[in-house]
C-alpha cells in the first residue's frame, strides 16, 4: 500500500514537474506578453488618450433650512445642489462649455457637471459631502472652495422669494396709493383754491376766522366773504369733507403699506446662512483617475495567467497523457481490491 502511494505521488510530482517546465520553456513568450499588456495599458491610459482627473473634496452640515415636503434638511440641500440653478451657475462662472467643447447644449453640461461634481450623504453623520472632479488640480480645487458660497447664495433667493414677491406687490399697492392721495389732494387744492374751503382743521379755523375778520380783538366782518363762504360750504361742503376723509384714510392705508414694505425690506436685506462647513477643500496634486498603476498590475496579472493556462493548452498532449496515467491508476488500484 505504501509503494502505491509512493508511486502516485512520484507520478503526480513528474507531471507537475513537467508542467513547470513547458512554462519554463515558455518563459519569454509568457513575459513578452505580459510587459506587452502593462505597457498598453501605460500607454493607453496616459493623458494622451484618456485624461486625467484631480479631486477636491468639501463637506458641510446645512442649519435652518425648513425641507418643503417629508425629506430632511440634508436631503434638501442636496437637491438644490442638483437643480438647474446650480448646473447653470457652476458652468456659467467656470466656462464648462469653452473647457469641455460643448457648444449651446444644456444636456451636455448637465451630464458634465454630474459627471464632474458628485454630492452624496454621510450616513454615519448626516453631513453632505461634495466631491469635484477637473483635469486641472487648481480649478477642482477652486470650484469646491467657491461651491458651498454659490450654494448658499441659490438658497437664499429661493428662501427670499416670497419677501421678494411681497415686496413687489407692496411696492406696487405703494404707487397706487400714493396716486390716490395725489389725486384727492389735487382736489382739495381745487376746493381751497376756487371755493376757499380749506382743510378743516384748527389751523384752517383760524384761517377762516381771520380771512373773515371775526378772530378775537377784531370788531371787522366781512359780510360779503362770509356769504360767499357760507354758500361755498353749503354747495361743496360734503364734497370737501368726504375728500377729506378719503385722504385721511388714504394716507393711513399708505402709512401702513409703507409700514410692510420697509419690514419685508429687511428681511430681504438681512445676511442669511444656511451651511455650515465641516471640512474645507485643499489642492491635492495627485491623480484619482485613472489609476495607472492598480490597472497595470491587475492587468499584468490576469495577462500571465491568461497567457500560461494558453500555452498548457498548446502542450495538450502532455495533459492528455496525464489524464491517461490516472485512469490506469485507477483501474489498477480497483483491480487489485478486487
Amino acid at each position: 500500500m505504501e509503494k502505491e502511494r509512493s508511486q502516485d505521488k512520484n507520478l503526480y510530482m513528474i507531471d507537475l514537474s513537467k508542467w513547470c517546465l513547458i512554462l519554463w520553456k515558455r518563459k519569454f513568450w509568457i513575459s513578452g506578453i505580459v510587459l506587452i499588456s502593462v505597457l498598453a495599458v501605460i500607454i493607453f491610459m496616459s493623458p494622451i488618450f484618456i485624461t486625467p482627473k484631480y479631486k477636491s473634496t468639501l463637506s458641510f452640515y446645512p442649519y435652518n433650512i425648513i425641507p418643503k415636503s417629508d425629506e430632511t434638511p440634508a436631503k434638501q440641500v442636496m437637491l438644490w445642489c442638483k437643480s438647474n440653478e446650480m448646473i447653470d451657475t457652476i458652468t456659467k462662472k467656470y466656462a464648462y462649455a469653452k473647457r469641455y467643447n460643448i457648444h449651446d447644449n444644456y444636456r451636455l453640461l448637465s451630464k458634465e457637471y454630474h459627471k464632474n461634481i458628485n454630492v452624496k450623504l454621510d450616513k454615519f453623520y448626516g453631513n453632505v459631502i461634495v466631491e469635484v472632479y477637473d483635469k486641472d488640480p487648481q480649478m477642482a480645487y477652486t470650484i469646491a472652495k467657491d461651491f458651498p458660497y454659490l450654494l448658499n447664495t441659490i438658497i437664499i433667493n429661493d428662501v427670499k422669494k416670497p419677501y421678494f414677491l411681497s415686496l413687489d406687490a407692496v411696492n406696487k399697492g405703494l404707487k397706487i396709493k400714493e396716486k390716490a392721495i395725489d389725486s384727492v389732494m389735487k382736489l382739495l387744492i381745487s376746493y381751497g383754491v376756487d371755493y376757499e374751503i380749506i382743510l378743516q382743521t384748527m389751523q384752517g379755523m383760524e384761517v377762516t376766522k381771520g380771512y373773515l375778520g371775526t378772530n378775537e380783538g377784531s370788531r371787522v366782518v366781512d359780510k360779503q366773504a362770509l356769504a360767499k363762504l357760507k354758500t361755498n360750504i353749503e354747495q361743496k361742503g360734503p364734497e370737501v369733507y368726504a375728500a377729506q376723509q378719503l385722504f385721511f384714510a388714504l394716507v393711513s392705508q399708505r402709512n401702513d403699506l409703507q409700514a410692510k414694505y420697509d419690514a419685508l425690506n429687511v428681511k430681504i436685506l438681512e445676511e442669511m446662512g444656511f451651511l455650515s462647513i465641516v471640512s474645507e477643500p485643499y489642492l491635492d496634486t495627485s491623480k484619482v483617475y485613472p489609476h495607472i498603476l492598480r490597472t497595470a498590475v491587475v492587468v499584468g496579472f490576469l495577462t500571465l495567467m491568461a497567457a500560461m493556462v494558453f500555452f498548457l493548452i498548446v502542450e495538450i498532449h502532455f495533459v492528455k497523457n496525464f489524464v491517461k496515467k490516472v485512469n490506469g491508476l485507477r483501474k489498477n488500484h480497483s483491480s487489485k481490491k478486487a
